[in-house]
C-alpha cells in the first residue's frame, strides 16, 4: 500500500496555500512549484510528480463536487420548486454520500490513525446536524405558511362578518368550521 502523501505531511499552512493555487487553476506545476518555494523558502517542497499526483485528486474531488452541485439543481428543477428550498437538502445527501466513501476508503486502509477516525466521525455529526437542521428549517417554513394562511382567512372572514352583518355567535361558527378557532 502506498504510503502518505508528502504533500499531506507539509504543514497545514503550506497544504492550505496548495490547495488555494489549485482551486485558482491559473499556474502551471512548474510555476506552482517556484510559487510554494518562494512564498516557503524554510519548508521542504513537495516534488513535480507528487503535487501532480495531488493535483489529479483535487480535480477529481472538485468535479465530484461540482456533479452533485448539478445534479442537486437539476432535480430541483424537475421538482419545479425553488432551487434554494430543495438544493440544501440534495447537497446534504451528497455530503452524506462523500463522508460514506470517506469512511469505506479509511476501512479499506492498514493504517488508520486516530486523527482520521476523530475526523470521520466529525464528519459524521456535522451530517446529522444538517440533515436535523434542514428538516427543521423546512418545518418551520411550513409552519409559518400555515399561519399566514390563517391570518389572511381570520382578516377576510371578519370583513365578511362586518360586510354581511353577521351576529358573534354565527362568526364563532364560521371560525370554527374553516378556521378551527376554538373558544
Amino acid at each position: 500500500m502506498a504510503g502518505k502523501s508528502s504533500i499531506n505531511r507539509l504543514p497545514p499552512m503550506v497544504k492550505a496555500y496548495i490547495q488555494k493555487l489549485l482551486r485558482e487553476d491559473r499556474m502551471t506545476l512548474d510555476d506552482m512549484l517556484a510559487d510554494i518555494q518562494s512564498r516557503f523558502p524554510n519548508e521542504k517542497s513537495p516534488s513535480r510528480s507528487a503535487l501532480g499526483r495531488f493535483k489529479l485528486g483535487f480535480d477529481l474531488l472538485t468535479e465530484k463536487a461540482r456533479q452533485h452541485r448539478e445534479q442537486a439543481e437539476a432535480f430541483v428543477g424537475a421538482f419545479g420548486e425553488d432551487a434554494s428550498d430543495k438544493t440544501g437538502a440534495l447537497l446534504v445527501e451528497a455530503i452524506s454520500t462523500l463522508a460514506y466513501q470517506a469512511a469505506m476508503g479509511a476501512h479499506e486502509k492498514d493504517d488508520v490513525t486516530t486523527k482520521e477516525v476523530a475526523d470521520l466521525a466529525r464528519a459524521a455529526k456535522n451530517t446529522m446536524q444538517a440533515r436535523t437542521l434542514s428538516m427543521k428549517e423546512r418545518q418551520a417554513a411550513e409552519q409559518a405558511g400555515r399561519d399566514r394562511l390563517l391570518q389572511e382567512q381570520a382578516a377576510e372572514l371578519d370583513s365578511a362578518v362586518k360586510a354581511k352583518g353577521m351576529t358573534e355567535e354565527q362568526a364563532m361558527f364560521w371560525r370554527k368550521q374553516f378556521l378551527g378557532v376554538k373558544q
